[in-house]
């Protein structure tokens, strides 16, 4: 029910990279292409199982939007029985994890990524906590193959795991299960899409924006949407508190079963995290989820083992922070997510798509995936065409150190580019004129109009 309700309040304002989802989604569940625009193979789809799962709802609904509604409200309901089985394993009572899964539902920085994979991902790692307390590596393996399946960079959880001691135990189970899952998947894009890895891979690596990185992107967002950010942190940051104070536990001998859960889902908060930044990637506020999600889960389900005085105390503060977030998110406007960076709002875009005749192929003006979505037309760049981040290929290939360049090279040993697909007319976002006006905080004033493309002199 939470996954539906939230659904409906942020069905008009998905962000560009979830109309993204949405393209390779449609694309493969009516046409059969791993593609963002059919007929044009690509691999720019970073969440594979999610894809999978929409594509999947889609087949039977014929409708992706229904398909996000499904997906969603499915990964809550997997969110909340792990949680729930969490506290009865544990001997704690249940009412610090339904106040856990709506405080998750209700967080503004995730709810600005509905139709992605955060919300998925969030569930999954509640299900690896879950497999710790129980004991089980090998369902503690099939979770970690999926959290791959769902983003490569989740397989830090994954990381962290391996020091719960019962899982530690089994390691083989663990490695085995993990690899027969996520495997396979891996050696069919391989095989079929020309790389193991997803190009967002090249393309998000080192993508500054200016002096923002992942570092200090929070930072970057708390001076455009404050009340989202601090709504979105504080209960994170109270997560980062209640994982010190059981591995303190820990450390002292103390009988503690829920330090299992600060080695997975805080430990891992941090691995994930450490990743972004070593990988000097640019602040995509997703990046931020899973980190966010986890500890937040951590901070409030620990309520569970705290003194009864402690716990109500603890239960009545997350319950006003609930409705004060859930207040904040019914009466903003739902043009935009809570957060976003995209420089027009999903409307803008499809009152965009309208200026492109039909059949014609449209270059992109740097976000693809609403006007892919609703233009019947071929919107390119380099999320659709390959050849046109072909270069960019080549360039990281030859800037690698030698274990880099290898490993590149192996990725892309069964890579086939042909022609770039040549663009008959482009978007362009300009100062005035006739048009589409668009407005957000990152294009405050511009109006994006179709144009033909300027023929290179070359």
């Amino acid at each position: 029910m939470a996954g539906l309700l939230l659904f409906l309040l942020a069905r008009d304002a998905l962000i560009d990279d979830a109309y993204i989802t949405l393209d390779y989604a449609r694309s493969l569940a009516l046409d059969g292409d791993w593609a963002l625009e059919p007929g044009h193979l690509a691999n720019t789809a970073t969440s594979p199982l999610n894809v999978l799962l929409l594509a999947l709802v889609t087949v039977v609904t014929r409708t992706p939007f229904v398909a996000v509604a499904g997906v969603l409200a499915g990964s809550l309901a997997v969110l909340g029985l792990a949680v729930s089985n969490i506290c009865a394993r544990l001997g704690w009572r249940r009412w610090p994890a339904l106040l856990a899964l709506l405080i998750v539902v209700a967080n503004p920085l995730l709810a600005a990524t509905v139709g992605m994979e955060t919300y998925l991902a969030v569930a999954l790692i509640a299900c690896l906590g879950w497999a710790a307390i129980a004991g089980r590596p090998g369902m503690a393996g099939l979770v970690i193959g999926l959290l791959v399946l769902t983003r490569p960079d989740l397989l830090m959880f994954g990381l962290a795991s391996v020091a719960v001691p019962s899982l530690a135990r089994r390691p083989h189970v663990l490695a085995g299960s993990a690899v027969g899952v996520a495997l396979p998947w891996f050696a069919i894009s391989w095989w079929g899409l020309g790389s193991a890895l997803p190009d967002t891979v090249l393309l998000k690596v080192g993508d500054h924006w200016g002096p923002w990185t992942f570092v200090n992107g929070l930072q970057l967002y708390f001076g455009v949407y404050p009340t989202a950010v601090v709504l979105s942190v504080v209960p994170a940051v109270c997560g980062a508190v209640a994982a010190a104070v059981w591995v303190v536990r820990w450390l002292a001998r103390f009988a503690v079963g829920g330090a299992a859960l600060a080695i997975v889902w805080g430990a891992g908060a941090g691995l994930h995290a450490l990743l972004f930044v070593v990988l000097g990637t640019a602040p995509y506020h997703w990046y931020y989820g899973p980190s966010i999600g986890s500890l937040t889960l951590l901070g409030v389900l620990s309520l569970g083992a705290a003194p009864t005085v402690m716990r109500m105390i603890g239960l009545l503060a997350g319950a006003v922070w609930l409705v004060v977030t859930v207040a904040f998110l019914v009466q903003r406007p739902w043009s935009t997510a809570p957060i976003t960076t995209n420089w027009a709002t999903a409307q803008q875009y499809r009152e965009a798509a309208r200026l492109v005749p039909e059949g014609v192929v449209v270059r992109s003006p740097g976000e693809i995936g609403t006007l892919a979505y609703y233009c019947d037309c071929t919107v390119v760049d380099g999320f659709s065409d390959r050849a046109l981040i072909s270069p960019l290929i080549q360039q990281r290939i030859d800037r690698s150190g030698w274990l880099g360049r290898r490993l590149l090279e192996m990725n892309y040993a069964r890579l086939r580019i042909g022609p770039p697909v040549e663009p008959a007319l482009q978007f362009v976002a300009a100062p005035d004129g006739a048009g589409v006006t668009i407005s957000t905080p990152w294009r405050p004033s511009a109006v994006l109009r179709v144009e033909p493309v300027t023929p290179d002199p070359a």
